[in-house]
Parts: C-alpha cells; sequence; structure tokens
C-alpha cells in the first residue's frame, strides 16, 4: 500500500519535531541509561560515552553520529520472492503483518467465545492460515511454543520454514547460541528478521536483551529496537513526556547496534501507550490517546528517514466485537497516515496483546483490504475523512449499519487523536524532563503516577462509549470453511 502525500498526516510541525529530538539528547546526557553490562558498557565508552555510576551518557554528537550511520533501506527476502520487498526510510510504501506474544487463543464455541492457553501447536496452525491471508505481508510470530526457553528458537524456526513463505519475523530471540541453528534451519538468512525489546522504561538497559541485539546486528540480520513505555506508571503521562523519554530509548538502541556494526539494518519502533489510571493501570493499546502518541512516534521516526517498525491494530476488546473493529480501522489508518511503514500486530490481535483468534485473523484480513482500496481510490482525501469513510463502511460490511450516535463517536475519536492538549515548548519539554530525572533516580513510578493528575483532570484519557453492535461474520465462517483454511483443520 502507498501513502498519497494528500493522504499523510504530520501532526507536530517540523519545529515541534526538532525540538523533541533536542529533548531526548538532552535526557541521554543528563540522565543517561542504566547499564549493567560490563561488555556493553566498555563499547560505549570507547565510543565516546560518559560514565556516571551505573548509567551510560550519550553526548548529542555521539546520538546523531549514529542516526547519520543507520541503515536507510532493509530488504526483507522471503521462500517465495513474491513476497519480497524493501523498506526504506523516505519512502511512503506501508506493509502489515501480524504480531505478538499472545498467551491465549480466543475460538468460537455454541456459547460464544473461549479462550484458552495457546502453544507450540497453535503457532503452527496460525502461521499456515497467515500465510494464506492476503493481507498479510510478512509474519511475526503470534504466539510461543510452550516449551523450554532453550529449545524456542529451533522449534519456532522450524514451524516457519515449514508453513511460512513470507518475511519471517521471528520476534524475540530467546538463546543467543541458537541463533547459528535458526539460520541453518531457515536457509536463507534474508528470510529473517528479529525484535529486541532494549530498554525497560525508564532508561534502563536489559542485559540480556543488549546481547541478543548485538549478536544479532553482528550477523547483518534486520532488527526492529523497541520501547513500549506506559504513560503514567512507566513513562509520564504527559504526551510530550512520554515521546521524549520514547525517544531517547529508542536513540540509545541506535547507538548500541552502529556501535557494534556501523550501518545497522535497524528499525525504529516505538510503542508509547497510555496506562489506565482510571482503574488498573492496564495498557490501552487501541483507544485514541494511545493511538495518537503510535502515530507520533511513527512521525518521529520518519522524521529521521529511519525504516519505521509500527504498530496498529491491537484491540482492546476481548474478543471479536464492532467496538474492537473500529478500533483497529482508527489505528492502522493513523499509523500508516503518520509513516509506519512496517506494521506490526496488525492483524488477529484481542485484548491488549493477551489474546489472538482464527476469526480475528479473517476479519482483520478483509477490513485491511477495504481499508487499503480507501487508500488507493482516494489519494485527495484527507486522513480524517478517509479514517471516517474507511470505518463506517467496514462496520456496514460486517453488519453494522451507520447511525447518527456511531458516526458521532468515530468523529470523537478522530477529533482526540487529531487535537493536541499539550504545548510542545521548551519550557514545559524541560518540565517532563525534570520529571523524568527525578523518577529515574528515586527508583519509582509513583513520580509519573502523581504528576498524572493534572492529565486525568484535563482528559488525556478518551472516555468515549463503545460501539455496540452485534457483527456478522458469517463471511468469516464461510472462508473458515473453505479447505485448508477451516479451523477444524488447524
Amino acid at each position: 500500500m502507498i501513502v498519497a502525500a494528500k493522504q499523510q498526516l504530520k501532526m507536530l510541525s517540523s519545529a515541534e519535531m526538532h525540538l523533541l529530538h533536542a529533548g531526548s539528547c538532552e535526557l541521554l546526557s543528563r540522565v543517561g541509561v542504566r547499564v549493567t553490562h560490563t561488555g556493553i558498557a566498555k563499547m560505549l565508552l570507547e565510543r565516546g560515552a560518559q560514565r556516571r555510576g551505573e548509567r551510560i551518557l550519550l553526548s548529542r554528537e555521539l546520538v546523531e553520529g549514529a542516526l547519520a550511520q543507520s541503515a536507510r533501506s532493509i530488504h526483507f527476502g522471503a521462500p517465495d520472492p513474491a513476497y519480497s520487498f524493501t523498506i526504506n526510510g523516505a519512502d511512503n510504501r506501508v506493509k502489515f503483518g501480524t504480531g505478538g506474544q499472545a498467551l491465549y487463543l480466543v475460538q468460537r464455541t455454541s456459547n460464544g467465545w473461549a479462550k484458552k492457553p495457546a502453544g507450540t501447536e497453535d503457532l503452527r496452525k496460525i502461521v499456515a492460515l497467515c500465510n494464506q491471508l492476503h493481507q498479510v505481508d510478512f509474519i511475526t510470530r503470534p504466539v510461543e511454543c510452550d516449551l523450554p526457553d532453550d529449545q524456542k528458537d529451533v522449534a519456532k524456526a522450524k514451524i516457519f520454514r515449514q508453513f511460512c513463505t513470507k518475511p519471517m519475523n521471528l520476534a524475540n530471540l530467546f538463546k543467543p547460541e541458537r541463533l547459528e541453528s535458526v539460520l541453518e534451519i531457515v536457509g536463507d538468512p534474508a528470510y529473517l528478521s528479529f525484535i529486541v525489546s532494549l530498554v525497560s522504561s525508564p532508561l534502563t538497559m536489559d542485559s540480556s536483551a543488549g546481547e541478543k541485539l548485538l549478536a544479532l546486528v553482528q550477523k547483518d540480520i534486520p532488527v526492529a529496537i523497541s520501547s513500549c513505555p506506559q504513560g503514567g506508571t512507566t513513562a509520564p503521562f504527559s504526551e510530550v513526556g512520554e515521546l521524549l523519554q520514547l525517544n531517547a530509548e529508542l536513540l540509545f538502541g541506535l547507538v548500541l547496534a552502529n556501535s557494534a556494526r556501523p550501518g545497522a539494518r535497524v528499525l525504529y519502533r516505538g510503542i508509547p501507550v497510555t496506562a489506565n489510571l482510571h482503574s488498573d493501570a492496564s495498557p490501552r493499546w487501541c483507544q485514541p490517546d494511545s493511538i495518537r502518541r503510535l502515530a507520533l512516534a511513527a512521525q518521529i521516526c520518519r522524521f529521521y528517514n529511519l525504516p519505521c517498525c509500527g504498530t496498529a491494530g491491537v484491540s482492546d476488546e476481548a474478543e471479536p466485537t464492532a467496538q474492537g473493529l473500529s478500533e483497529k480501522v482508527l489505528s492502522w489508518v493513523y499509523e500508516a497516515a503518520c509513516g509506519g511503514q512496517y506494521i506490526n500486530s496488525a492483524l488477529g490481535m484481542l485484548e491488549q496483546v493477551v489474546s489472538v483468534a482464527y476469526y480475528q485473523y479473517v476479519l482483520d484480513d478483509y477490513a485491511l483490504k477495504l481499508v487499503k482500496e480507501k487508500f488507493r481510490k482516494n489519494p485527495s482525501l484527507e486522513a480524517s475523512q478517509l479514517v471516517l469513510n474507511a470505518a463506517l463502511e467496514v462496520l456496514s460490511c460486517f453488519g453494522v449499519q451507520p447511525e447518527e450516535k456511531t458516526e458521532a463517536e468515530l468523529l470523537a475519536r478522530i477529533r482526540h487523536v487529531e487535537n493536541a492538549l499539550e504545548p510542545y515548548e521548551e519550557a514545559y519539554m524541560e518540565k517532563q524532563l525534570e520529571i523524568i530525572e527525578k523518577a529515574v533516580h528515586q527508583g519509582s513510578s509513583t513520580v509519573f503516577i502523581k504528576a498524572a493528575r493534572k492529565g486525568l483532570r484535563e482528559g488525556y484519557l478518551y472516555r468515549g462509549k463503545k460501539i455496540e453492535a452485534p457483527l456478522d461474520l458469517s463471511v468469516v465462517e464461510e472462508r473458515l470453511a473453505q479447505g485448508r483454511l477451516a479451523e477444524k483443520n488447524f
């Protein structure tokens, strides 16, 4: 899918993006990242970093040097060459794939929906299913093998090699020492990419993840460096503050990757979501406040002209619903319009990455086809109108008839996504830097929670009404009933 110039959305100005970059660099030079891995600390110090206790401080020059070195183009090969593609940081071409590390599989029963723990056999079935879905451009491991950690990498590689003809993203590498075996099983390293969650928010490097990143980068295998702070618990509740912290954590990853291998083929994967501070502080993956922040993370990545691994379509619903479908459409459109290129977790996800479902994969495949058609047929339509039209048409295709209250709710969500609630100004950013610095030094999320009160009063968390309507899943059932797509055959 290609996003036309008129469809592109830049919610922040160039001046605001430059301020965010400067603020993130200030955070890295002033607070830095806690690194307890002796070898990685030594590597960064030799590159020009400074040490303050266990924290490694990076200068702006060091960060910008890594940005200049990092690869702008990444090719993703596939066993079937027809599925191969290239992501270029300057292009507006978008690819969608699966993702997540779901714990449960949701299945339809005579009494509704039920979920069971997911495991190795489910991984095999889901990969086989997604390999046949037309809107799945690449396959990221959706569930994990129910095996000991030292067996997961090899088992996963065998399943992908047998059932996947598209670019393969194995997500997490459990044991770096298994990498050679994985490469041998897959047959060609060009088919592979991975994801590494390098930094635990706020600003603490995971030593194990650091070793995995180095192992992959040294083999010149594409890696999405991922950070997923939660605004209000592990990052500032402020959008500005969370983006400052997120960007700093990912820029640290770029410095480390390019220290190990100049020109490293890494993707920028920012997942800044909000925490539900009205209840249990769980992540709000697909609500308007998080959709906006995820889209802004994509815009930051495109500001650097880096390959962008976006995240979209992770419904907060526990089963396939009209509400979840509308969430996904808004998320897909805004992530693509703001610069997402290699969009992960786009199909099948439910319940905040906790669950996946065969029905949801097929439902999303149909819905995503309609969204892609909207982009293709309406090159002059702005994102706000495109997403409204797409959401209403997708809902209608599954039996949810357009109503005034449905359109009003969608418009309210669109306004929340597109309208800033905070100033992107130097003085305001400095206040957010001070909150992050205080939280890091105190080692407590209480700092973020206390600072969130103002944002709660000002409506940072969207609190609209759900779209309550039954979905007509007959077309999904028909497709699942066709030969190998039948759920009973998986």
